[in-house]
């Protein structure tokens, strides 16, 4: 008979295996117990459970929304990757135009060479007629006749020379010119284009600072969280990180020890977020602020209930002699009393107040 996860309900074969595939949970069956488990120890059961519930439905929602943000950047990268070839066949196309001009001026140029050479030879058959005709005439009268249609032929030819060399760049130039303006025209409009989409996709990307510890973790979600005013998912992702730095990620909540050797560096850029996007409202040190006033001392020890209800009452987490329930949270700093956030990783009131004290212990020894 198939069994289902408590936490991610994924179905698995009672006594076959101790973890669940998926979430890692813990699925050892408890051995046998002489008058039953106790109602105590099942209780504090059911709410790690639904502790451990929530912070996988969290995970599982945080890495649809990554997965959609890596989508929506890749789909940009491909139409600026399709901008980019529509540029480059532009460019082919001129390279191609270019191409063509130039074979068509060296056709010109040759069909002008081939010209010369026909008048050349006309000339030259020409000359050997009247050559052959005034033979018999003095040497001198033939040099003159030779001299005159040699000047009257090079004058002729070099005059059509420039005439058609003339007709042949001023036509060539002005084809380049138009097309080399076309071209410089729809490049120069592809470019702005490319240029302004690069520019969007760098300025939202450089928003984003990586903010990460030395020890490898990595707090950007939580950066971006807070700057947006999302105080609630921001309240959430503490808790997820803390737990994770600390190891507990599966356990599901922090113990004294946990805090006590919580390290400073991550402690301190926690802290540090919430206080400056909250511009001084929410975070650990004003909370840890707010304890010692009330007359908490921060050396680990539990101050006692009337110190502890005074700190509770001080920061919004009481009222009117009552606990708040997590769903009553004030998530609005228009409306929260300093101090009010973060407030997630208190499992219930009893487990919370002796952590406090260790964590307002721990604030001071990493001189926060």
């Amino acid at each position: 008979m198939m069994a289902k996860c408590p936490v991610c309900e994924t179905e698995y074969t009672p006594n076959e295996v101790e973890t669940c595939s998926v979430c890692g949970y813990d699925l050892t069956p408890y051995p046998p117990i002489i008058g039953g488990i106790p109602s105590g120890f099942l209780e504090k059961e059911k709410k790690r459970i639904a502790a451990a519930k929530r912070v996988w439905q969290l995970s599982q929602s945080q890495v649809e929304s990554a997965q959609l943000m890596v989508s929506k950047v890749q789909s940009q990268l491909d139409e600026m990757t399709r901008k980019i070839d529509g540029f480059t066949q532009s460019q082919s196309q001129l390279e191609s135009q270019i191409e063509a001009i130039a074979s068509q001026l060296q056709s010109q140029s040759q069909a002008i060479a081939s010209q010369l050479k026909s008048q050349n030879e006309a000339i030259a058959s020409q000359l050997q007629s009247q050559n052959e005709a005034i033979a018999s005439q003095s040497q001198s009268r033939l040099e003159s006749q030779i001299e005159a249609i040699a000047s009257q032929s090079q004058s002729r030819l070099e005059s059509q020379i420039e005439a058609i060399a003339s007709q042949s760049q001023s036509r060539l130039e002005s084809q380049i010119e138009a097309i080399a303006s076309q071209s410089q025209s729809r490049l120069e409009s592809q470019i702005e284009a490319i240029a302004s989409q690069l520019q969007s996709i760098t300025e939202a990307v450089a928003d984003t600072p990586i903010v990460s510890s030395s020890s490898g973790f990595d707090y950007t979600q939580l950066h971006r969280l807070l700057k947006s005013g999302q105080w609630k998912a921001a309240d959430q992702e503490t808790a997820k990180m803390m737990l994770a730095v600390a190891g507990k990620t599966q356990r599901g909540y922090l113990g004294e020890n946990d805090i006590e050797n919580f390290p400073c560096e991550d402690l301190r850029i926690i802290d540090g977020l919430w206080v400056k996007h909250s511009n001084g409202l929410f975070g650990f040190s004003v909370q840890k602020q707010i304890y010692i006033n009330c007359g908490g001392k921060p050396d680990g020890s539990y101050p006692g209930d009337t110190i502890w209800y005074r700190f509770a009452d001080e920061v919004g987490w009481r009222v009117g002699g009552s606990w708040l329930s997590s769903k009553d949270y004030t998530f609005s700093p228009g409306s929260a009393k300093r101090g009010h956030l973060p407030f997630t990783i208190r499992i219930d009131n009893w487990v919370y107040t002796d952590m406090y004290s260790s964590l307002a212990h721990r604030l001071v020894t990493c001189s926060i």
